[in-house]
């Protein structure tokens, strides 16, 4: 990145990694299809993509960029289009590993190659809005080496990881108490989480809790997001 660009943002020398699946009919929002059916769900996630990415971006506190989970039925290597439409292709990258640890991994571990620092949030989380996102930032910027922002339903909806200035990358032992063995998926996430970082001695900062869309008792809360979300 050009000094130019880095001026563009408030906190240059780290990036948001926004991490989403590929729309595809009948593979996202699974939860929620009973209730709204394969297209509409499908139109959720896509609503999702662009609410959260889109204002994250905006605020300018970083730069930003997609990691992406590809779908089984996809049929070439091309980017989907909603990302297309959103982002620039050269801050588009796919997704690697055998599980949601390992690939939240490999997009730090990528990041860091250009970064002091990196923050991770799910396309599916619209309540991590700008200020959220800042103060994440701050607590990086002002030496914690480890940020998590705690869902409401055990998981979280952020993550942030800082490497130290005179290392290239972060300490093996602070990978394995985010990324190994954690039940992923299930509301012992962020439990877990605490316990293996405590464990390791690891110092970390916590945000408020938030919430993401997975249920469909989240649906309501769509109609308190500022910026309004829009009506599908």
């Amino acid at each position: 990145m050009s000094n130019k660009n880095k001026d563009q943002y408030k906190f240059p020398e780290s990036v948001l990694a926004v991490f989403a699946k590929e729309p595809r009919t009948g593979e996202v929002k699974t939860r929620l299809q009973p209730l709204l059916g394969a297209a509409k769900a499908l139109a959720l996630h896509e609503t999702l993509i662009r609410y959260v990415f889109g204002n994250l971006q905006r605020a300018r506190l970083c730069p930003a960029e997609f990691w992406v989970a590809v779908s089984p039925t996809s049929i070439d290597n091309k980017p989907h289009e909603v990302f297309l439409s959103i982002c620039n292709i050269k801050n588009i990258h796919f997704q690697n590993g055998a599980d949601l640890g390992a690939r939240m991994q490999y997009a730090v571990e990528h990041a860091l190659r250009r970064a002091d620092s990196v923050i991770l949030v799910g396309a599916d989380c619209p309540s991590v809005d700008a200020a959220y996102l800042q103060q994440a930032l701050t607590l990086l910027k002002s030496g914690k080496p480890v940020v998590i922002g705690p869902a409401d339903d055990g998981g979280y909806v952020l993550l942030g990881l800082r490497r130290k200035p005179d290392q290239p990358t972060i300490d093996a032992n602070v990978y394995d108490a985010l990324f190994g063995a954690v039940p992923w998926g299930t509301e012992r996430v962020v439990a877990v989480t605490r316990e293996r970082l405590e464990y390791a001695g690891i110092e970390w900062a916590e945000l408020a809790m938030r919430w993401d869309v997975d249920r469909p008792e989240d649906l309501a809360r769509l109609a308190t997001l500022q910026p309004p979300f829009p009506t599908l």
